[in-house]
């Protein structure tokens, strides 16, 4: 484990300018949405106060491929296999460095919105009506439920695009050709997967979604704890896999 810290550590350590940089962009792109409220109206520029959370669900799935391939390309790969670290903990240092980052930077641009809402009045914008909100509890579960199933969606398609890549490494010929047919391939087998999944598991006490008794937010709710459960055992499954090719198979 102490290895896996320090390989963490060191893709942290790596990736602190570009996360400085995107930080600085969302930043700017907000300086610009506040001098543009006189233009457009608060509302539009608000709205667009969220675009970097698009951006982010691509950055998201590419960039622990991106930390993946860079070994090769920096030349790097050789002596990282050469020291005694599983192949498994290389690719999950990769993995929880970039959702280190991906999580830091949803919440300085969530963050950012934030204050621009709380600015409304001074904009001449009225907030909501606390009376016309849903009760915090219920927002609160939505959103936990909600957020933890779209990080998790984002890091299974990561971890499909991880293994897709170290296939084509594999095969060493067509590389690129290879790693997209194996991400399409991939794809495919995850949305098969799911639904033999969500359909077992719609079945165990607790989560059925066949009670007619059932509310719309439970059943809600009900419905993003399968989807967890579903990409939970999916990205297991890759990452085991992903950790064997890069421990058994990779040849450098």
């Amino acid at each position: 484990m102490k290895m896996f810290w320090s390989l963490y550590r060191k893709e942290l350590s790596g990736a602190r300018n570009t996360f400085l940089i995107l930080c600085g962009l969302i930043l700017s792109l907000d300086v610009f949405l506040a001098t543009r409220i006189k233009a457009w109206g608060y509302k539009p520029a608000f709205v667009f106060t969220f675009l970097p959370l698009a951006f982010l669900i691509f950055w998201g799935f590419f960039r622990p491929l991106s930390l993946t391939r860079g070994e090769w390309r920096e030349g790097t790969a050789p002596f990282l296999r050469s020291l005694p670290v599983s192949g498994w903990s290389i690719i999950g240092a990769k993995l929880l460095a970039a959702f280190t980052e991906w999580v830091g930077l949803n919440l300085t641009s969530l963050a950012l919105s934030g204050l621009f809402y709380a600015a409304a009045p001074l904009c001449g914008a009225e907030w909501v009506p606390l009376s016309d909100l849903p009760p915090v509890t219920e927002i609160m579960k939505i959103l936990t439920a909600f957020g933890t199933n779209y990080a998790l969606g984002i890091f299974l398609g990561a971890a499909i695009l991880q293994l897709s890549y170290l296939i084509g490494r594999l095969v060493n010929r067509f590389t690129g050709l290879v790693s997209f047919a194996s991400t399409v391939f991939l794809v495919y087998i995850s949305a098969k997967v799911s639904e033999l999944l969500t359909g077992l598991l719609s079945f165990l006490p607790g989560l059925s979604l066949n009670i007619p008794q059932l509310s719309p937010d439970v059943r809600a709710l009900q419905a993003l704890s399968i989807t967890f459960i579903v990409m939970l055992i999916e990205f297991a499954l890759l990452f085991f896999i992903t950790g064997w090719i890069m421990e058994k198979k990779m040849e450098f």
